[in-house]
């Protein structure tokens, strides 16, 4: 049996993206001894954005790109606290979350993911939707990309955009347009 350590530091990772999911990873095979780590995200699983390409193409189903934060958490010996951060008191330390007290801090750690500003550029709204955040937009593929008939216009030419340019063109069979 291990002997018991009193907690004296306490590092809060706000949000689940896949560099906290590491860190849940790396803390479970080596803790840091006195350390109580906190993770906290609005739901129990983290989309994996890197997974999305291939769940385009296919490959995987839905629920396979999401990373299950609370069997992280167990392993790791983390607490978990699932809620939306509203705001960071850096003089106190603190996080600030909706309906519960708020959470102290010797260290932090953000990794909330990304958002677009897509939907500024004109019918976009109408007729578009975002990569990332990558639910919205694996949900609506999965409702109708598939179908060569609905054309696919894909905004950016960097490597994400390359991977899912091929993604939709594999999972069309190469008969829509992307």
């Amino acid at each position: 049996m291990q002997p018991q350590i009193p907690y004296t530091r306490d590092l809060v990772l706000v949000g689940g993206g896949h560099s906290h999911a590491l860190v849940l990873k790396a803390w479970g095979m080596n803790p840091l001894p006195g350390a109580r780590l906190t993770l906290i995200n609005p739901g129990p699983t983290a989309p994996y954005t890197g997974m999305l390409p291939g769940h385009i193409a296919g490959h995987y189903g839905r629920a396979e790109l999401d990373i299950d934060l609370m069997r992280l958490a167990r392993f790791s010996g983390a607490r978990i606290i699932l809620g939306a951060v509203t705001g960071i008191d850096r003089k106190r330390q603190s996080v600030q979350i909706a309906g519960r007290p708020d959470v102290f801090y010797d260290a932090l750690s953000i990794n909330i993911g990304i958002t677009s500003k897509l939907p500024e550029i004109k019918g976009f709204s109408e007729f578009g939707i975002a990569a990332k955040p990558l639910g919205a937009f694996a949900d609506a593929w999965d409702a109708t990309g598939r179908d060569p008939r609905v054309p696919a216009v894909i905004i950016g030419g960097g490597v994400g955009g390359v991977e899912l340019a091929l993604a939709m063109a594999h999972a069309r069979g190469n008969q829509g347009q992307i």
